[in-house]
């Protein structure tokens, strides 16, 4: 379980990160983590960005790893959506582009619910 593992501190208190855990390759978030919360950061001990989780409605939610795909930098959740600092590129909490100079989403994961779980799949095939 990592909470801002290797994150500045300052990124830590800006953000908020969950407890996570890993179960044969998937990230486990408990539902009460975004109990209130639009969306949270996860960290995963292969990646080399966190992962956005957040509610897409209806039970259902989404998965996008945080690294912006116009120069690679870490985008970070703004009043309902992602935003570049390095650029500006602006992405939907589910990875869509908003605004450029981007051209392509962010890379989303799969997710699946199972009770108070939030298991976020596919992890290993994310680019390093």
């Amino acid at each position: 379980m990592a909470s801002c593992g290797v994150l500045a501190l300052g990124a830590c208190a800006r953000f908020h990160y969950v407890q996570s855990g890993l179960e044969e390759g998937a990230i486990v978030v408990l539902k009460r983590d975004l109990a209130d919360r639009d969306g949270v950061l996860v960290e995963h001990p292969s990646l080399a960005f966190p992962v956005f989780l957040a509610h897409a409605g209806n039970g259902e939610y989404t998965a996008v790893l945080t690294r912006c795909m116009h120069r690679g930098c870490t985008v970070e959740p703004a009043d309902g959506h992602l935003v570049c600092p390095c650029h500006g590129s602006e992405y939907s909490k589910s990875g869509a582009v908003l605004k450029g100079p981007t051209e392509q989403p962010l890379i989303p994961f799969p997710v699946r619910v199972e009770g108070d779980r939030i298991l976020i799949l596919d992890t290993q095939k994310a680019p390093q």
